[in-house]
């Protein structure tokens, strides 16, 4: 395990500044039983994509601890944010793995590879893992109501199956994490291509 270098940590810190001041602004599409659609996590995948997968991790550590002081859902809200980044951040590492992706070299065909497997291994890792934490852990706490009446309550608001109506807007939520920070990180990398060194 490397150790991250000062330009990472400054970049982590601009990262994580730029996520808390998104958790505060009214930029969100709420759904009915907690979770925001929100660009949160972006600049945290931006602060992947700029140092690597441990300068994430530390980026994910850090949104939970911000978003547990700032965020009105407080540290419950902050740990489903930042086990889902966490999630989206291993697709993205898969994929980078696989496709051996490198954004010094990388075409656009390549970006375009690396963007969608990326996303479906993230939301591979995701749905999965929101379903259950949402099931066992976040919604009988957030809503108030034993274990056994969780997908009842949600499926009698929603009035879709339960892992749709917990599935979609995770899938919706990572879709705009990896493509939104992929967007925002590319015009960055190619005016400061010395960022990554």
């Amino acid at each position: 395990m490397r150790k991250l270098t000062p330009r990472e940590i400054a970049v982590i810190g601009m990262m994580l500044g730029l996520s808390l001041m998104l958790e505060v602004m009214p930029i969100e599409m709420p759904t009915m039983w907690g979770m925001k659609i929100d660009l949160v996590a972006v600049p945290v995948v931006m602060a992947y994509f700029l140092t690597g997968f441990m300068g994430g991790l530390v980026a994910v550590f850090l949104l939970f601890v911000g978003l547990s002081i700032v965020s009105p859902s407080s540290w419950l809200g902050a740990s489903m944010k930042a086990t889902a980044t966490l999630a989206v951040l291993i697709g993205l590492e898969i994929s980078r793995r696989i496709t051996r992706f490198d954004f010094e070299n990388a075409s656009t065909e390549k970006v375009i590879l690396f963007a969608i497997l990326g996303f479906l291994a993230g939301i591979a890792i995701r749905i999965p893992l929101m379903l259950a934490l949402n099931y066992y852990y976040a919604l009988p706490i957030w809503l108030g109501v034993p274990r056994e009446l969780v997908v009842q309550t949600v499926e009698e608001w929603t009035h879709v199956p339960f892992w749709v109506a917990i599935g979609l807007p995770n899938a919706v939520q990572s879709a705009i994490d990896v493509f939104v920070g992929l967007a925002a990180t590319l015009p960055v990398l190619r005016s400061l291509p010395h960022i990554l060194e």
